[in-house]
């Protein structure tokens, strides 16, 4: 007889209200409380029977089995006909069951877990899941049940149970709703049932034979619940005191399965399904690194990591899973670092293998390089381990510093995020160590030339040329560069400063260090290093004094022991020039080679010692006694030295010691008459008067008419009247006057006559700038005056600002004909560095003389002129590209955009000048950036929020 689904669930529903509904009490006896629960089983079956019966329902039951399990055969054949008429009713778009029917058979799919699964749970197994079953106090009765069951008894009904669920999960449609509920509210009991019949210790008492194949086929075709009901028992199990090992064990080894199986997608999976439920966060991403970097107790790590190491190279450019990859590749690092390096590093650090052992030009391609170059940034910026940093630079740095000089000497996008590796690199090393590797990379490493230049299908490639070299100048810009970039620097930069002077001064002679073991000429290009990098950290550490302040202790002591072993050095050839009469001139040059290095070094020490006596008061009263006892050095260098310059720096120096008070008393030698306050004892010449600044200019003494120079700078500066009366009574006649300490040897006089020309053109402009423009540009002047008075022009536009907008005309027009005067390249390079400047702070007055720059600078950079004018030219195409604002580059620029452009790029790519080449490329940078940021602005988002009082 046919009947409908509905009259099925109406026979469902009746079956389960007597159960649902049952109160057993308490307070009776275990025993009690199991007659009870079968005898409200057994009516439940008879009565189900009774009614069933004009349903033609034929279901055969064993009478000698317990009603609970009658009553389980009963749920379990009347659910097995609701899903066989589910399955022919799939194609149909109107839905079967409705919300009622659904919650029907929800409950009663529960009923058949807990009847058939859980009930014959070992003791452990329940006890591990019994918080996530959140049973109902009913069904925690129903496990009284299990007490009259023997192992044997427990294990069969489960078994025939299971084999019931499976056949349906097999064989009917995954769509099915209870087929569905079934796999997705219940796999973890249906997981549980299976390890319990294969693994369980009780199984020795059971005859029950069960095989793996339906576990595996859970595991195939639902992959990420399998996973997933996994995790969630191994947690479980964690988290239970006294859950059975032999589970555990199970369930470590399923996920160890999935982790290394062949299809190389386990730890995907894993990371998957943990991230479909969790938001990523930091502690997830340790958690999870921990599990992937902790290699199983049966297997051999070498093995492990085999197995995974595809997955974790696939993974590790997957930004979702890429922290906790390179996380796990830190840890497992630390662990096995031999089976790593040769497994995971080989594949990650191709580009540094390749330039380690060039097979041939190509190292690798842009993509390679950016991809490396990603992968090694996350490797040691995400919670990384000193050991990769470590084995990193003691194993490729030699290939890091040949790409990083590739890299910065192109217009690739990638020099970026690479320099920002070795920041991260070098700010982690100690600096001891970081010092011997900046001399390594100076003196010790043979560096093959790397260019990172486009292909004939414009795709750049990292190439090697082994007959070009770098320039000795943007070689050491470059390594400045890194230095100055790392992170807390300033003991650094010191230390090497120091060391690097120490070793300038050294005697060669006497070996007393390894790096002057060569030949002459790498001698000289050592020594030539040596002084390029040492003149980078002065400029660096004239402009950040504090530094020296800082580290004052080692500077002092360093000074001290260089300026004696000098001294002694040069006491000691004074004497042998009595006892040795040489006749060769050829000794002679020999000797004065030997003697520059040392001049060099008394240069900035003589620097440095200026620095410090300036900041005297600041220095500790032993670092007062070491600097004191530094005058004697000087005046002997002063009476005795053979060069001349240095004399007049020592005295000078000496002069400033005792000005300064670092020593109470002057040698007799010295003339007492150059302090200022003995040259007048009617008068104190430090008084800003016009009459002290004007007596003190024609002093025969260099201090106090610098003093008298810097006097009427400040007097101008502060519009004293008086002194700005008396310059307008003799028509700007002291012009002539402060002209004439132009021609000062003394750098600190003819600097002072510098600024007092500057305020003075700053306060008569329209007086003075002109005369400073004809001054420039006179023929008969000698070539350091023009030099000097150009730089004057350049300091007094920056003081200008935005008025110098006034005279645009005028400057540029001196400065554009001085370069035409080609009889010295020396002049028309300093005048084009000059017009450089100037462009910076024209800014958008240039437009209206922007032609006739171009034109002039395109003529200058023809390959028939001199090296110097040609570098001159393309530091002003640099300087103006760097001047441009958004605002206003395309107003500037206008037409003349297409052709200057063109002509900094062909010089990029064409032109056989380094450093033209490198200020083309910085100019091509300004301008692809402002370009850039025209095109796609910057979004700030704001919201103004008013308080209204």
């Amino acid at each position: 007889m046919a009947f409908d689904h509905r009259q099925v669930l109406s026979l469902l529903d009746d079956l389960m209200k007597p159960i649902s509904t049952v109160k057993i009490s308490a307070q009776d006896e275990e025993q009690q409380q199991i007659l009870t629960i079968n005898l409200i089983f057994s009516n439940a079956c008879e009565r189900f029977l009774e009614t069933s019966t004009s349903l033609d329902l034929n279901i055969s039951l064993n009478n000698d089995q317990p009603a609970y399990y009658r009553y389980l055969q009963i749920h379990l054949t009347l659910l097995e006909k609701l899903l066989s008429y589910e399955q022919t009713h799939l194609s149909s778009h109107i839905p079967l069951f409705s919300i009622q029917d659904e919650s029907i058979l929800s409950r009663s799919l529960s009923f058949v877990i807990f009847l058939g699964l859980v009930l014959y749970f070992d003791e452990g197994i329940y006890l591990s899941i019994e918080n996530y079953l959140k049973n109902s106090i009913t069904s925690i009765h129903f496990l009284k049940l299990k007490t009259n069951l023997t192992h044997h008894d427990r294990m069969f009904y489960l078994h025939e149970t299971l084999n019931c669920f499976m056949k349906w999960i097999k064989t009917t449609n995954i769509n099915s709703y209870i087929t569905q509920r079934l796999c997705t509210y219940h796999l973890l009991e249906i997981i549980l049932s299976h390890l319990q019949l294969l693994y369980s210790p009780n199984l020795k008492y059971s005859q029950i034979e069960f095989s793996s194949e339906n576990l595996l086929y859970l595991q195939t075709n639902f992959s990420n619940l399998f996973i997933q009901q996994v995790m969630l028992l191994n947690r479980l199990l964690s988290t239970t005191i006294n859950s059975p090992s032999w589970l555990k064990k199970r369930c470590g080894d399923i996920l160890t399965s999935i982790l290394i199986h062949p299809n190389n997608h386990g730890i995907r999976q894993i990371f998957q399904t943990i991230f479909d439920s969790t938001t990523p966060n930091d502690r997830l991403y340790t958690s999870m690194s921990q599990i992937l970097s902790t290699c199983p107790k049966d297997i051999q790590p070498e093995e492990y990591i085999q197995r995974i190491k595809f997955q974790l190279i696939e993974l590790i450019h997957d930004k979702r899973y890429m922290p906790i990859i390179c996380i796990s590749i830190n840890q497992l690092f630390k662990k096995y670092p031999k089976v790593i390096e040769k497994e995971i590093f080989s594949n990650l650090f191709q580009p540094l293998i390749s330039c380690q052992n060039p097979l041939s030009e190509q190292i690798c391609t842009e993509e390679q390089l950016n991809l490396f170059i990603d992968d090694l940034y996350n490797l040691i910026s995400i919670n990384s381990y000193e050991q990769i940093r470590i084995y990193l630079y003691e194993n490729y740095l030699k290939e890091f510093i040949n790409i990083y000089l590739a890299l910065e000497q192109s217009l690739s996008v990638l020099k970026i995020k690479f320099f920002n590796i070795l920041t991260i690199l070098f700010s982690s090393i100690d600096m001891e160590i970081c010092i011997d590797y900046f001399e390594k990379f100076l003196f010790h490493m043979n560096f093959f030339s790397l260019k990172f230049l486009p292909n004939d299908s414009s795709n750049f490639n990292l190439i090697l040329e082994k007959t070009s070299e770098y320039s000795l100048e943007i070689f050491c810009q470059l390594i400045i560069k890194l230095l100055f970039s790392i992170e807390n620097n300033e003991r650094l930069v010191v230390k090497f400063f120091l060391h690097l002077l120490q070793l300038l001064v050294t005697d060669k002679n006497l070996n007393q260090s390894f790096i002057w073991t060569e030949n002459e000429k790498q001698t000289n290009i050592k020594q030539l290093k040596i002084m390029e990098i040492l003149k980078y950290i002065m400029e660096y550490l004239t402009e950040h004094i504090d530094i020296f302040i800082k580290n004052v202790d080692d500077t002092i002591k360093v000074i001290q022991i260089i300026l004696e072993k000098i001294t002694k050095t040069s006491q000691e050839k004074s004497k042998n020039k009595f006892l040795i009469k040489t006749t060769d001139e050829d000794d002679g040059e020999e000797e004065e080679e030997d003697l520059s290095s040392d001049n060099e070094a008394l240069q900035i020490i003589f620097t440095i010692a200026s620095l410090l006596i300036t900041h005297y008061d600041q220095l500790s009263s032993e670092n007062k006694q070491i600097l004191a006892s530094l005058y004697s050095s000087f005046v002997w260098i002063e009476q005795n030295h053979s060069n001349t310059e240095l004399c007049q720096l020592a005295h000078e120096l000496s002069m400033a010691f005792v000005t300064f008070g670092a020593v109470k008393e002057i040698s007799n030698e010295i003339k007492s008459n150059l302090l200022i306050e003995e040259i007048n004892n009617e008068r104190d010449l430090r008084a800003e008067t016009y009459e002290n600044a004007f007596a003190c200019l024609s002093d025969p003494s260099i201090p106090i008419r610098a003093h008298g120079l810097i006097l009427f700078r400040r007097l101008i500066e502060r519009s004293d009247k008086e002194t700005l009366l008396k310059i307008q009574d003799k028509n700007l006649s002291l012009l002539k006057h402060f002209q004439q300490h132009l021609h000062a040897e003394d750098s600190y006089e003819y600097l002072a006559a510098i600024n007092v020309l500057c305020v003075l053109a700053n306060q008569y402009t329209d007086e003075i700038l002109p005369k400073l423009c004809n001054e420039y540009i006179n023929k008969n002047r000698k070539l350091e005056d023009k030099l000097k008075v150009g730089e004057i022009l350049v300091k007094t536009c920056r003081i200008l600002g935005d008025m110098s907008t006034k005279y645009s005309s005028l400057l540029i027009n001196t400065f554009l004909n001085a370069s035409r005067q080609i009889d010295d390249d020396i002049y028309r390079a300093s005048a084009l560095s000059n017009l450089g400047q100037l462009c910076t702070v024209l800014k958008y007055s240039l437009s209206k003389d922007l032609s006739e720059i171009l034109i002039a600078l395109k003529s200058y950079l023809s390959i028939f002129e001199s090296c110097d004018v040609r570098r001159a030219s393309i530091l002003v195409c640099e300087l103006l590209c760097q001047s441009l604002e958004q605002s206003t580059w395309l107003t500037v620029l206008g037409s003349e955009l297409p052709s200057f452009y063109q002509l900094i790029n062909h010089l990029y790519k064409t032109d056989k000048d380094d450093i033209v080449r490198l200020h083309a490329q910085i100019a091509l940078e300004a301008l692809n950036s402002i370009c850039r940021d025209y095109l796609q602005p910057p979004v700030t988002l704001e919201k103004k929020i008013r308080i209204l009082s």
